[in-house]
């Protein structure tokens, strides 16, 4: 995995990457590939395709590119249209369809004009044959930014011979989603639209008499290793607005530790304006930060929603990872070790980075915390305190948030 300056995803995000600013149906507005996805040269790209940069062309060799500038009639309806895949191979359409799925070569090399078809290199089918879309299905499904999603009029949900629509997804959240579209509506418009779980239900497949036949995205992998090159592990989309907590100073050694995690969606402060960066972390919590890191680093949509007990569903997840989490009461104060144990089964081989592991002297070589210190310390997550690791003391807020925060970003270890 290249490394040049993210998770998740995936991507990789972010993508996933999920809630973000979105314009209005069918309104000009200025958009940014940043608030779409931390990947730079993915959201290099997508300013490339709202600035109306080329992704389409009038002929068969692809030598006369036509632009198809945001919220213009760019894209007449009916148009033959032609597209190059990363591979060399050209594609025709028209309308939504080929404008769809040449925004899709632009940001990922792929073409997915075979529909559920295996064939493509850095993407995958996400879904077929959909009734209907809402929130909690898209998150059950792991379906990424930059998803291609195509309806079809066909009742079996088949792909070939059928009238449809084809968007890019650029985020969602509970209230709605947010994507690219080409002659949406029949309009000749190339624009970025929101609409809520139910509206495009009601607009796109019910009223239409639609199914979805397919959702294809890149892969895992392929987001993973686009965020491999920022220094991002997985799909860490930095999705919510930096929190000014007025018990954090600017200057402080933990600052942009809490900055990032709070950005993430990771920590949360005590209130609106606190932190409580001394407060110690307890055991429930710190099992909690670790099941949501895994759950963003592999990209997969985690409800950790729970009917019960507030932690249950985080000690299920970690559990299901092969994590062990019974070795405190919950309520506890988490000791340094335990908390430092638990983050290294999480953080995944491709994400570290080589170094040398610190010998601290308060580190016996046979304890059981001994491996997963070396292993954090050879990548430049723990640095320990003046000479020490201090096992035994008592985790804090702040020292966690820079923990985590070295853990999802390789640019801020050792730092």
């Amino acid at each position: 995995m290249k490394k040049r300056a993210v998770l998740c995803m995936l991507t990789a995000l972010l993508v996933l990457s999920l809630a973000a600013p979105a314009s209005a149906r069918g309104e000009s507005a200025p958009l940014r590939g940043a608030d779409y996805t931390d990947i730079p040269e993915l959201a290099e790209k997508l300013d490339r395709v709202f600035a109306g940069s080329p992704v389409l062309y009038s002929d068969i060799r692809c030598r006369t590119p036509v632009r198809a500038d945001l919220n213009t009639g760019a894209v007449p309806p009916g148009t033959v249209y032609y597209v190059r895949s990363a591979a060399g191979e050209v594609y025709s359409g028209t309308s939504c369809y080929i404008y769809a799925n040449a925004v899709y070569a632009a940001l990922f090399g792929d073409v997915p004009c075979h529909g559920d078809d295996v064939g493509w290199i850095n993407s995958e089918c996400a879904a077929k044959n959909l009734s209907a879309v809402s929130f909690d299905g898209f998150r059950s499904l792991g379906v990424r930014f930059g998803a291609l999603v195509r309806t079809t009029s066909n009742p079996d949900g088949s792909y070939n011979g059928n009238y449809g629509h084809s968007v890019i997804l650029l985020a969602y959240d509970s209230s709605g989603l947010t994507y690219l579209e080409g002659n949406g509506d029949g309009r000749g418009l190339v624009r970025a639209v929101r609409v809520s779980w139910d509206e495009f239900n009601r607009g796109q497949l019910w009223s239409r008499s639609r199914r979805i036949c397919f959702i294809v995205q890149p892969t895992a992998e392929y987001m993973a290793s686009l965020a491999g090159e920022t220094g991002l592990v997985g799909s860490f989309a930095r999705t919510r607005a930096v929190a000014a907590f007025r018990d954090v100073p600017p200057d402080a050694w933990y600052a942009s530790g809490v900055a990032f995690c709070c950005q993430l969606g990771i920590l949360n402060g005590r209130s609106a304006d606190t932190f409580a960066p001394a407060e110690p972390v307890t055991v429930a919590e710190g099992v909690a930060v670790c099941a949501k890191f895994l759950s963003r680093c592999y990209d997969d949509g985690r409800d950790f929603t729970s009917d019960g007990v507030w932690y249950g569903p985080f000690y299920d997840y970690c559990r299901i990872w092969g994590i062990g989490v019974d070795f405190a009461e919950p309520e506890t104060p988490i000791r340094r070790a335990d908390f430092v144990r638990l983050m290294s089964r999480a953080l995944p081989d491709s994400a570290l980075t080589p170094g040398d592991p610190i010998a601290f002297p308060d580190v016996p070589p046979a304890s059981s915390f001994a491996g997963a210190v070396r292993r954090m310390t050879a990548t430049g997550v723990i640095l320990g305190s003046n000479g020490l690791f201090r096992p035994d003391s008592t985790l804090t807020r702040a020292e966690m948030a820079q923990i985590v925060a070295r853990m999802a970003d390789r640019d801020l270890r050792g730092k």
